[in-house]
């Protein structure tokens, strides 16, 4: 019964034209053994791994075919163009791509290097087109010889996906380049249909040929870039049927499934953390934590958090092809450099400025994708690649912002809380040899401790680290930093500076 009903959702749309499905090895019989595989999100260099073990994984479990079902806006260049040239190599398996509900930019790159292009009801595939966006997000002309040079890797891969999956040469460029014009004509009497350019057009209905029924006229103009629906993608040949499900598919062919894969949790994680939004979280949180870490250090706690995510702002942009190493290097020689100007240097000079510079703009291009062409020059060439610096600038400046806020916050009401008031200090913008300072508070309060009083050491300064010193009649543990090198726990310090949070201690005697 579960079966019939799946015949019953087969084909919803009108069967393809005769003469004008790509010249593809026929399937495999029925009761072949098949292997559904999900690819949903971005197409990026850890979703194109996971594509690629998936597959593996099938041949493992013993499928001959696989439905490849995919639901994506694309992603970046290169990952889609080893995406489609990984497909093109695969043999002893029979791919069907299944479009549900969306197959854009990169996704059809996907699609059409499969073997057969099936789709869901009222889905989309195409516009793989080079865009420029300006600063508000309106779409801006690209100047010819740029939009070429751009272009050429798509251009080329289609080109090639034409001759060996049997697909039209023009219909495919169409779905590149925007001054493509693409019409679907037929023979007098219905025998024979071509795509052709304007040229072709004129020449042909010339000769009575006319356009077919029930195709847009023309099919592609010179001032978009092709996107195809379910219903004139199988008209034109381009997709051999529309389903309601993989099942469907694999119903109507006789295939027995015998594994299904999907994104797991982790897969999920991992496209959770790479949304520009989460991400400006993660980025507002670290710089806080290390900001905590290199002004009190010692407690471990600010370091963990500025350690765990700082591994998810470089690993997930790592895993995805968005960082490159050396932009992971320019960030850590900057939090290097802002190690150096705290601990090391007086003041704050060119290595605090150099550091702080290098960190953010390193994180500005974990934003871009790596180019996939040899562009001349050392600037990005790609419109996409200019967008994503400019969101990654938004991001890293909001983050700032919130981590600004943030730390007001932190200052306000953490030191009010039972366990931090003991690690954090609340007062000293200053204070005298007799510990006449005045907390920012309460001008009229002491400040504490006050300079020159001796405490001990409860871990090893190494420079940072904690102190306790007397407050009446009971001790507190502050942060602390020795300003005369490594001081082992137990050793008894004075107090030599206060500036803000900062206590510098020396090893007394």
């Amino acid at each position: 019964m579960l079966a019939a009903m799946g015949l019953a959702m087969t084909a919803l749309g009108p069967a393809a034209a005769p003469g004008t499905a790509p010249s593809t090895r026929p399937g495999p019989p029925g009761g072949t053994p098949a292997a559904v595989i999900i690819f949903r999100g971005e197409v990026n260099d850890y979703t194109a791994g996971v594509l690629q073990r998936h597959f593996a994984a099938a041949r493992a479990a013993g499928a001959k075919a696989i439905i490849l079902q995919i639901d994506t806006y694309g992603g970046t260049l290169k990952a889609g163009l080893e995406t489609a040239q990984f497909l093109k190599r695969q043999e002893g398996l029979h791919v069907v791509a299944f479009v549900d509900p969306k197959a854009i930019s990169a996704g059809t790159m996907i699609a059409i290097a499969t073997h057969e292009i099936t789709m869901s009801p009222f889905s989309k595939m195409g516009d793989v087109g080079v865009i420029n966006v300006d600063e508000s997000g309106k779409l801006q002309p690209l100047p010819q010889a740029e939009r070429g040079k751009v272009e050429s890797p798509a251009v080329v891969d289609f080109s090639e996906t034409a001759r060996v999956r049997g697909y039209d040469p023009l219909l495919l460029s169409a779905m590149v380049q925007v001054q493509v014009v693409v019409h679907y004509v037929q023979s007098p009497d219905g025998t024979a249909r071509r795509f052709v350019d304007a040229a072709g057009y004129k020449a042909l209905t010339a000769q009575g040929w006319k356009s077919v029924e029930g195709v847009p006229d023309p099919l592609d103009s010179d001032s978009t870039i092709l996107t195809l629906d379910d219903v004139i993608a199988q008209r034109i040949g381009l997709s051999t049927g529309t389903y309601r499900s993989a099942d469907a598919i694999a119903a109507a062919r006789n295939w027995t499934i015998v594994a299904r894969f999907e994104p797991g949790f982790g897969d999920h994680i991992i496209e959770f953390l790479n949304n520009p939004l989460v991400r400006g979280i993660l980025l507002s949180i670290f710089l806080t934590a290390l900001y905590v870490a290199l002004h009190t250090p010692g407690h471990g706690f600010p370091e963990v958090i500025a350690f765990v995510t700082l591994a998810a702002l470089l690993g997930v942009p790592l895993l995805t092809g968005y960082a490159q190493w050396w932009e992971i290097l320019m960030i850590l020689g900057g939090l290097a450099l802002l190690a150096v100007e705290v601990f090391v240097l007086p003041g704050f000079g060119v290595a605090g400025i150099a550091g702080i510079v290098l960190v953010l703009l390193g994180f500005i291009l974990t934003f871009a994708a790596r180019e996939p062409i040899d562009a001349p020059g050392w600037l990005p060439s790609l419109p996409s690649t200019w967008a994503a610096i400019r969101q990654g600038l938004i991001v890293v400046v909001c983050g700032m912002l919130a981590s600004l806020l943030l730390s007001m916050w932190l200052r306000r009401f953490l030191p009010k809380l039972p366990y931090f008031s003991k690690l954090i200090l609340t007062a000293t913008v200053g204070a005298s040899a007799d510990g006449s300072g005045r907390t920012s508070g309460s001008p009229a309060a002491p400040a504490w401790p006050a300079i020159g009083a001796v405490g001990r050491a409860v871990t090893e300064l190494k420079p940072g680290g904690s102190a306790e010193f007397a407050d009446g009649n009971t001790t507190r543990v502050v942060s602390v930093v020795s300003d005369s090198g490594f001081v082992e726990p137990g050793a008894s310090v004075v107090v030599r500076e206060l500036d803000g949070p900062r206590i510098a201690v020396r090893k007394a005697g």
